[in-house]
């Protein structure tokens, strides 16, 4: 999780211990409509037309440095027909989710296993998914998950080097677009981590 509180510095500008010490509050914040608001407000949220791939690639490119030290195998999986897609987010947004999963991805993958990052057409929306060959996750810890502050209970040493903010970054980050998070796993076979969002939050298309 270090390279995902130093990217949230680097996305979104906050760079001071007060502006992380406000993300953590406000994604410790119960009520939805109140933590939603409060991150709205810190991150400056901005709706705009995204390029798809060029948001997955990029992201791609910048974690790949870790996945080779780690001997990982990294891929970017984006179809043809994801261009035409006219997605409404927040760019900066969209590749904190990514960069996120990525870096739980990697963390949680043995050397010599395999990390995916891919973009689809759904009904209404896209998904992107981030797959991998890692370590997994019991049912058990599944549904904590995406809770600040909680990690599932796999390698102790691994687990140390993580805030527990990255999940529940993840799922607020969607629900601000109006999008879902989900997640499926299987100890010692990997995870698999679905974020859809709509093509346009309700909110931009009220406007």
């Amino acid at each position: 999780d270090v390279l995902i509180v130093a990217s949230v510095s680097c996305i979104y500008g906050l760079g001071s211990p007060e502006s992380y010490e406000a993300m953590q509050i406000a994604l410790h914040v119960g009520d939805v409509v109140n933590r939603d608001d409060i991150l709205r407000e810190l991150v400056g949220i901005h709706y705009e037309r995204t390029d798809i791939a060029t948001v997955v690639n990029a992201t791609v490119s910048l974690v790949r440095p870790r996945a080779d030290e780690n001997g990982l195998t990294l891929d970017a999986c984006i179809p043809a027909n994801i261009a035409a897609l006219p997605l409404v987010a927040d760019t900066r947004a969209l590749k904190q989710i990514l960069l996120n999963l990525l870096s739980n991805a990697i963390k949680f993958t043995p050397r010599g296993g395999r990390v995916q990052a891919s973009a689809s057409a759904i009904e209404g929306g896209v998904r992107f998914n981030v797959t991998d060959t890692g370590l997994g996750i019991s049912k058990e810890d599944l549904p904590r998950l995406a809770r600040p502050f909680e990690q599932a209970s796999l390698d102790a040493d691994l687990s140390k080097q993580g805030t527990g903010l990255g999940l529940a970054l993840v799922r607020s980050l969607a629900e601000l677009h109006g999008g879902t998070f989900s997640i499926e796993s299987e100890l010692g076979r990997g995870t698999s981590v679905n974020v859809d969002l709509p093509l346009m939050p309700a909110m931009v298309a009220a406007q």
